[in-house]
């Protein structure tokens, strides 16, 4: 996926969730980066939510449904909901930019 960093603004190709532990790096300014995880959150939910409710009502058992809902999010999601994620500095970037001080770890 081709996105842009919020930090230097230069596009950067990102890489998929299933990839990534947690953040990456700008190959550009080597800044911290992570998937938005609302947005994660809130795209699986909507997701499920509204497939589960057509199926229910199109008359599959809602255990079925919700499982069927859950499979086809798993095989969807790289395609559909990933595109559409926002990247964001990861927040322990943020907190080490507002030390005052450097550590160092020599005595």
């Amino acid at each position: 996926m081709d996105k842009q960093c919020p930090c230097c603004n230069k596009h950067l190709d990102v890489p998929a969730l299933k990839d990534i532990e947690k953040n990456f790096r700008c190959s550009h300014c080597d800044a911290s980066l992570t998937h938005s995880e609302i947005q994660i959150i809130s795209y699986g939910a909507i997701y499920l939510i509204v497939f589960t409710s057509l199926l229910i009502l199109l008359g599959v058992n809602a255990f079925l449904a919700t499982a069927i809902a859950f499979v086809t999010y798993h095989f969807l999601r790289p395609v559909i909901v990933e595109p559409r994620l926002d990247i964001k500095l990861s927040y322990v970037s943020k907190i080490k930019n507002l030390m005052p001080f450097k550590t160092n770890n020599s005595i």
